[in-house]
C-alpha cells in the first residue's frame, strides 16, 4: 500500500527478480535472514552474515536489498500480508455478518497467533514493527488498509469513529498475540481467550 510519507528507496527492495533462478536466489536471501534474525536478533544483523548464511556474496545480496532494513521491511510486510489474509478468509467464512465476526473472535486471533508463531522470526519481526521507525510505516500502513477494508465489507457506517474503532481492534489484537508469543507466563490460550472476550464485549456496545 503507498504510504502519506513514502520510505526512502534506500529502504525497499532494488530489483524485485522475474526469471526462475533470481527469485530462488531472492527467496533465500530472505530465509537467511529470517532464520538469522531468530539466532542473533536485529541488532547483531548483518548483510554481510545474511550474504555468507544464503552462499552468496554480499554484492550479489545488493543486487536485491541495499541494506538489512530493506530485508527487514520485506519480511515484515510479508508478515503483516499472511496475517491479513487470516483476517479477510475469516471474514468471508463469517459472509460478513457483523454479530457472527464478533462471535467468534478467538478463532482469529487463534489462526493469527499460528500464522505468526510458524513464521520464521514471527516475534522478532512484531518487535521490530513496533519498536524500529523503519518498520512502523509496514504495521501502520497495514492496519490502515485493513481497518478500510473492513469499513467496506462489513456492516458499519462509514463513520470516523468505526474507522478509528477498527484501528484500535487491530493494534489490541496485535498486542495480545505479540503478548502470548512472547511471555511464559502468559499462556497463549489465556491471553487469546481474555482478548477475545475484551474485544467482543466492546464491539457488542457499538451495535
Amino acid at each position: 500500500m503507498p504510504s502519506d510519507n513514502p520510505l526512502s528507496p534506500l529502504l525497499l527492495e532494488k530489483n524485485r527478480p522475474q526469471q526462475a533462478r533470481a527469485i530462488a536466489t531472492y527467496e533465500r536471501i530472505l530465509a537467511a535472514a529470517a532464520q538469522l534474525l531468530s539466532e542473533v536478533g536485529v541488532d547483531n544483523i548483518s548483510t554481510n552474515l545474511i550474504a555468507e548464511q544464503a552462499g552468496i556474496t554480499a554484492p550479489a545480496l545488493y543486487r536485491y536489498f541495499p541494506n538489512k532494513y530493506a530485508l527487514l521491511y520485506t519480511l515484515g510486510a510479508r508478515l503483516m500480508d499472511r496475517q491479513n489474509q487470516v483476517l479477510i478468509a475469516w471474514s468471508e467464512r463469517h459472509q460478513h455478518h457483523q454479530t457472527a465476526l464478533i462471535d467468534h473472535m478467538l478463532p482469529l486471533l487463534e489462526e493469527t497467533y499460528a500464522v505468526t508463531a510458524n513464521t520464521p522470526a514471527g516475534l522478532v519481526l512484531m518487535r521490530a514493527l513496533r519498536a524500529l521507525p523503519v518498520m512502523q510505516d509496514v504495521l501502520l500502513e497495514s492496519h490502515r488498509a485493513m481497518s478500510e477494508w473492513a469499513l467496506a465489507h462489513w456492516p458499519l457506517t462509514r463513520a470516523k469513529d468505526n474507522l478509528r474503532r477498527l484501528r484500535l481492534t487491530l493494534q489490541m489484537a496485535t498486542s495480545a498475540i505479540e503478548l502470548a508469543l512472547e511471555d511464559p507466563d502468559m499462556p497463549a490460550e489465556f491471553a487469546l481467550r481474555e482478548a477475545a472476550t475484551m474485544l467482543q464485549s466492546y464491539w457488542r456496545q457499538q451495535i
